[in-house]
């Protein structure tokens, strides 16, 4: 990974990555259509062309079905504000290939008692295993819609956690459902208790990421995005699109509707604060919201503003996640970027459009969730 250093300047626009291949990817095809943010497009045209894009990559899921395991790695050049981000990303760090020709990966789970990683293939409708020792495996399917007659696209699950208990939690958006997985984590069966399906008596849009407090407490985003057309859909039930706090007595409490596109969701290391993005476009952000030490959130504000890295190229402030340190690594347009716990940009790494991203347990390595491959990146520890 090669470095450009623009302490004070941003807009930087890094050459294209070079392929180091290791291994020859079984023969595919990628579609890959971007959209031209560049040329002022209102949102209502950029949500259109997203559905087209979406739509299309399950199309590649249908002709192209099954998965690969690769083993190859590229270079690319992060663009960097502040020597922070190399306490993370040391200068020459390549990027991994794990897994290609997926439909549209999503919420990457780190499972200790596994020693693996989780994650949605949301247009495929399953939830794949890879670990070091055997690489990619279908772990549980379907995750969300069964049978399969949901709109051509996001019948599966998206983000997924871990409960106190240790069990499988998912955001089933085809099913527009919170549910836990029944089976073990050990010995994964489709069998899955709805958690939550509706809020005052309507139906909740489709849960999109979610994150489990200290107090066992979830709180999860609701956006209409596993909806057939999105805030368009007739089958719309709430007038907003909040982000939800489930207790463990089984209260489903509204902790906002402020967010026109609640999306990825975590907390800092301490538990106090609640960071939500916002994938609406012309508004990506990413809010902090203050939690109690119940989990009872208190006043908001902007951590981070996104709007200007919206020319970068396709994405947006999506799934995020937080090391240990209090640093956030986020999806930001065009990658992924690095955060301090102030919410200051370090720097940015691009990688195309970025889903979302998980830790490992011992926050060695990053793993990022493209729409069609997995990702691994090797991290520091800037204590």
């Amino acid at each position: 990974m090669r470095a450009t250093n623009v302490s004070a300047q941003r807009g930087v626009h890094p050459a294209p990555a070079t392929m180091k291949s290791k291994a020859r990817p079984r023969p595919g095809f990628l579609i890959c259509l971007e959209i031209p943010r560049k040329f002022g497009l209102d949102s209502k045209i950029r949500a259109n062309m997203r559905t087209l894009r979406l739509h299309l990559a399950t199309l590649l899921v249908l002709a192209n079905s099954a998965c690969v395991t690769t083993a190859s790695t590229f270079d690319v050049e992060p663009v960097v504000y502040d020597d922070r981000f190399y306490g993370f990303v040391a200068r020459g760090t390549e990027v991994e290939i794990l897994a290609s020709e997926l439909g549209w990966a999503e919420g990457p789970v780190w499972v200790a008692g596994l020693n693996a990683l989780l994650f949605s293939d949301v247009a495929a409708n399953r939830i794949y295993r890879w670990d070091d020792a055997n690489g990619l495996s279908v772990y549980v399917s379907p995750s969300g819609h069964a049978p399969d007659d949901a709109p051509l696209s996001w019948r599966g699950s998206n983000g997924l956690a871990i409960d106190r208990e240790g069990r499988l939690l998912l955001a089933q958006q085809g099913n527009r459902t919170l549910a836990r997985m029944s089976a073990p984590l050990s010995d994964p069966a489709p069998d899955y208790e709805v958690l939550v399906s509706n809020y005052g008596g309507k139906s909740i849009n489709s849960p999109n990421d979610l994150v489990v407090h200290q107090s066992g407490d979830i709180y999860f985003t609701d956006p209409p995005y596993g909806l057939a057309g999105f805030e368009q859909s007739p089958d719309i039930e709430l007038d907003f699109f909040g982000v939800f706090r489930l207790t463990t007595k089984h209260d489903l409490i509204l902790v906002t509707r402020d967010l026109e596109k609640p999306n990825g969701i975590a907390l800092s290391p301490d538990q106090s604060t609640l960071y939500v993005s916002n994938s609406e476009a012309g508004k990506e952000q990413i809010i902090a919201i203050e939690l109690d030490e119940r989990g009872n959130p208190g006043l908001s504000r902007q951590f981070f503003d996104g709007r200007e890295l919206i020319s970068d190229g396709p994405g947006s402030t999506d799934g995020m996640t937080v090391h240990k340190s209090g640093y956030l690594f986020v999806s930001i347009p065009n990658g992924l970027a690095v955060l301090s716990p102030t919410g200051e940009l370090l720097g940015k790494i691009p990688l195309g459009q970025v889903t979302n991203m998980a830790l490992n347990a011992t926050s060695s390595h990053l793993y990022i969730t493209t729409p069609n491959r997995l990702l691994r990146l090797e991290i520091g520890d800037i204590r």
